[in-house]
């Protein structure tokens, strides 16, 4: 998949709305500003009051994560974003359906992307990826280890979040839909982890990752960015298509076919 399909978003709690334009110094792709986990239940009225004047003297643009379909402040929450202009997307937590997604874009008219984080939306990914106004899935990890019974850090932790991955990547591309987005990484001082995850994304065909920390979108970007063994290696490549014209061929004694030249000219940016 092409470097610029992956997208990096950012989390910020809707509590903190002057750190928007630090994060959008970041270099994040996407601003999330989180109405959800971030505030308590007895902020959230005062936090969407907030949230409406900021938003009308900003120019900053941003997705925004509502509260979950079955909780009571997901209808504030639609309520306030009425009244909100620089909102591209929304964010859902804890979908179970398609039905949830499909409410929230006929109110609000925006995409979505639904986070999976029950076994419930597990066991619903397909129909899910089917949604109208869907524009992407996700995961949520601690939550899906916390009701599957698994322990963070385990094994079993990653073979769980990998089966999900799979369903999430097949019913994404058999609907058309954009690839997945990755779960925050939450050890933000893991540095090395963090390269370790997003190359593992790559890898598995995810459209990007959500982040917890500013600090973490550098780390992606450099985890994402070409090497120069890779880019040797597609210069080689078109080199010699270029040459021959041929489809299959070796190169350092590697089969060269029609996907690796494809390849080869999203690395380069040769069109």
């Amino acid at each position: 998949m092409p470097k610029d399909h992956h997208t990096l978003y950012l989390f910020v709690p809707a509590i903190r709305l002057d750190r928007v334009p630090k994060a959008v110094a970041t270099g994040a792709d996407v601003v999330i500003i989180d109405l959800e986990d971030a505030v308590a239940d007895d902020q959230k009225d005062d936090v969407r009051e907030q949230l409406i004047k900021f938003d009308a003297t900003s120019n900053d643009r941003y997705w925004l994560r509502v509260n979950a379909s079955h909780q009571s402040e997901h209808t504030y929450d639609l309520q306030c974003i009425s009244k909100l202009n620089q909102v591209d997307g929304i964010i859902l937590p804890k979908c179970q359906n398609p039905e949830q997604v499909e409410h929230l874009h006929q109110a609000t008219g925006l995409p979505v992307i639904a986070v999976v984080e029950s076994p419930v939306g597990v066991a619903n990914i397909a129909k899910i990826a089917t949604a109208k106004g869907l524009y992407a899935m996700s995961f949520g990890c601690l939550d899906l280890l916390h009701s599957h019974g698994v322990r963070m850090g385990s094994q079993a932790a990653a073979v769980l979040f990998d089966k999900i991955r799979s369903e999430l990547l097949v019913h994404s591309l058999a609907n058309g839909i954009h690839p997945p987005i990755d779960a925050v990484f939450v050890d933000f001082d893991d540095e090395k982890g963090l390269v370790d995850c997003v190359k593992h994304w790559v890898d598995f065909g995810f459209g990007g990752q959500m982040a917890i920390h500013p600090k973490q979108i550098a780390i992606m970007k450099k985890a994402l960015a070409t090497s120069d063994d890779e880019r040797l290696f597609a210069q080689k490549i078109l080199a010699e298509y270029q040459r021959t014209g041929d489809t299959v061929f070796a190169i350092d004694g590697k089969m060269v076919d029609l996907p690796l030249i494809l390849w080869a000219k999203d690395v380069l940016g040769d069109a």
